[in-house]
C-alpha cells in the first residue's frame, strides 16, 4: 500500500528525470560500442598493411618477435 502511495505521489518531473538518465546511458553505450568497432577495424587494416609491407604473415611474425624480444 506504502509503494502504491508513494508511486502517485511521485511527480511527473522525477519520471522524465529517470527517462532521460536512460536515454544518456544508451546514447552513451552507443558512442562507446561504435568507438571499439572503429579501433578494431583500424587494428586490422593496420595488420593487413604490416603483412603486405612485410611479404606475408610469416615474415611479419619473425620481424615482430625480433622487434619484441630484441634478438
Amino acid at each position: 500500500m506504502k509503494n502504491t502511495i508513494q508511486k502517485q505521489a511521485m511527480g511527473l518531473g522525477q519520471l522524465d528525470q529517470a527517462a532521460i538518465g536512460e536515454g544518456i546511458s544508451q546514447a552513451g553505450m552507443g558512442i562507446i560500442l561504435a568507438l571499439a568497432t572503429l579501433i578494431g577495424a583500424w587494428g586490422i587494416a593496420c595488420l593487413i598493411g604490416g603483412m603486405s609491407k612485410m611479404g606475408g604473415i610469416m615474415e611479419l611474425g619473425r620481424c615482430w618477435l625480433t622487434a619484441v624480444t630484441g634478438m
